[in-house]
């Protein structure tokens, strides 16, 4: 039987979502959980990569097990075995064709950022301490939202075929004194939120005038601007058709 469930975790101890040979993954952590609940070898399937350090509130994935077994039990036990920085949670049965990748509909993703130390969220936030104009910043995400190439924003070894994804949403909010980049789109190629940070906070300081629209338009990582630190970005969500 296949199950379906969310995963939250802090990355901030790992070395990104996926199994890694010399290193700990969210993956072999939530795996091994699984493993020990079921009484047998469990392969954790989830919706994407997050990279070392980035957090996930809501990441989607699956299991498949050989038999029927009570999800509240189950997630219960799960969850005494993981390090307190996992959580698993929504454990439910799905059907066979469903797959926590390529079920997905969309994708969103928060970065969040500060003008000023903030002990209590390190490792959380991105700590922006340049003379920043937010207001251009702001203005400057509503040219990601369409369908794009988003060539200009993908690092190298990326391994995509291409790096059209079509945006639904980019914004710039307050929360206090923290400053929250939301987007959200049905794919996202190999370090494109993070690039799209590091470029926008470029533009906001001044360090980059041209406009988001061109260097999109241009398809050039040189154009655009640094990679912003991994602590910042949390995968907010995972949407998918008939499943919470």
């Amino acid at each position: 039987m296949k199950y379906f469930f969310r995963v939250e975790y802090d990355g901030s101890g790992f070395s990104g979502w996926q199994r890694q040979k010399n290193a700990p993954s969210i993956q072999e952590a939530v795996e091994k959980a699984f493993t020990v609940a079921a009484r047998a070898p469990c392969r954790v399937t989830g919706a994407g990569r997050t990279d070392a350090g980035v957090h996930a509130r809501a990441q989607g994935a699956h299991v498949e097990l050989d038999a029927a077994l009570s999800t509240k039990e189950t997630e219960r036990s799960v969850n005494a075995m993981l390090p307190p920085g996992i959580a698993v949670y929504r454990l439910q049965p799905v059907g066979e064709e469903f797959h926590a990748r390529f079920s997905a509909v969309s994708r969103r993703y928060c970065y969040s950022m500060c003008p000023r130390k903030r002990p209590l969220l390190y490792k959380r936030v991105w700590m922006v301490f340049y003379e920043m104009d937010w207001k251009r910043v702001e203005e400057e995400c509503a040219a990601l939202v369409g369908m794009h190439d988003f060539s200009a924003f993908c690092a190298s070894g990326s391994g995509a075929r291409h790096a059209r994804c079509t945006v639904t949403k980019a914004s710039l909010s307050s929360q206090g004194d923290l400053k929250v980049f939301t987007i959200e789109a049905d794919r996202f190629v190999y370090m494109m939120v993070r690039s799209l940070i590091g470029t926008l906070v470029d533009i906001g300081r001044g360090h980059i005038t041209a406009p988001l629209a061109g260097i999109l338009s241009g398809r050039d990582r040189k154009r655009a601007g640094t990679t912003a630190p991994a602590c910042g970005l949390v995968l907010d969500n995972v949407f998918y058709k008939g499943v919470d």
